[in-house]
């Protein structure tokens, strides 16, 4: 009982720390993650280790999120189902590779591709249920992001027309609060406009849910194809690529209609095609070279640079191995 009071004691004034001084929680998150890149062949096991420190910083950081989100929030977090498959997927999000590294040294490369495998299906169907239940359109890398901690806790997060209006919550209608109202030589008499409502036809619905459905599709469909033709194979390659150029024309017919971090989210998906350059077969056959010689010639000419350059260098076909698969983006 003592122990118990004893940790409880001793969460307590942890949590006090986080919430009183977010600052230097998240410089100490900061080392702990940049920390994991400094381990990199220092030590034996070295991607094991590395991937842990980072998976156990990105998890931390999570939790500290969540307690400065509570203390400083305006409202009461409810954790329901669909916030719950946001935190598995958050927190899968960051352990996988670590996952799948520790399997592959205990299994061989069959455990890792079994692993790989049950993760995806369970990352495929938890985006599945937050897609055709919750209409989450399109989910975040990471479903849940890290928090903008010092916007937050000084309360600059607030939108403009937050106490203007309120939403109904079985018909999701929006009503102008009485005492939000302008005064009436300022009226114009027309429907309440909230910053990036999203308001779309049927047709738009559609055409997002099939877009949004290819991206969480295609890890699935990739490791299929894998299987069939081959890691090293173009035909795979070209299925996921395939996969997210569809994606990203359907996306591309409704961007108007969608709100700022909706349009933030495909604009970094789409950024994530030069990771293409660095996937077998793309990699081995033409990036490895361009990438090597770029990395040589940066080196020899800039002074200081082969400090960055040459670790780069070292590992950069091991990172390839280990980092680079299509499911990852």
């Amino acid at each position: 009982m003592d122990k118990k009071m004893s940790l409880t004691e001793i969460f307590a004034i942890y949590k006090r720390w986080v919430i009183n001084n977010p600052g230097i929680v998240t410089d100490v998150e900061t080392v702990a993650t940049w920390s994991s890149y400094f381990v990199a062949g220092k030590i034996n096991k070295s991607p094991v280790i590395s991937e842990l420190v980072y998976s156990l910083s990105k998890i931390l950081s999570l939790f500290n999120d969540r307690l400065i989100r509570d203390a400083y929030g305006n409202e009461t977090q409810q954790y329901s189902l669909r916030e719950q498959i946001k935190i598995w997927l958050t927190i899968i999000h960051y352990c996988e590779v670590f996952v799948e590294l520790v399997v592959k040294n205990r299994w061989g490369n069959r455990g890792k591709w079994t692993a790989a495998t049950l993760l995806q299906i369970f990352k495929c169907s938890s985006a599945l249920v937050l897609l055709y239940r919750y209409k989450d359109i399109p989910i975040q890398h990471p479903p849940i992001p890290a928090l903008q901690r010092k916007k937050f806790t000084e309360g600059n997060n607030t939108d403009d027309n937050s106490n203007a209006f309120f939403t109904l919550k079985r018909s999701g209608r929006v009503v102008r609060r009485v005492d939000g109202a302008p005064p009436i030589a300022l009226r114009d008499w027309q429907p309440l406009k909230i910053k990036d409502e999203v308001i779309a036809s049927n047709i738009e619905e559609k055409n997002l849910l099939k877009a949004e459905l290819l991206h969480i599709m295609k890890p699935l469909i990739h490791l299929l194809s894998m299987r069939i033709f081959g890691t090293k194979s173009w035909k795979q390659w070209l299925i996921a690529l395939g996969m997210d150029v569809a994606s990203f024309r359907l996306y591309s017919r409704h961007m108007k209609s969608l709100s700022y971090d909706q349009r933030l989210e495909i604009s970094r998906r789409k950024l994530g095609l030069v990771l293409y350059l660095l996937r077998s077969p793309m990699y081995n056959g033409y990036s490895k070279n361009m990438l090597e010689s770029v990395l040589t010639t940066t080196s020899n000419k800039i002074p200081m640079m082969s400090f960055i350059c040459g670790p780069i260098i070292q590992y950069l076909s091991h990172w390839q191995d280990i980092y680079f698969y299509m499911w990852a983006s």
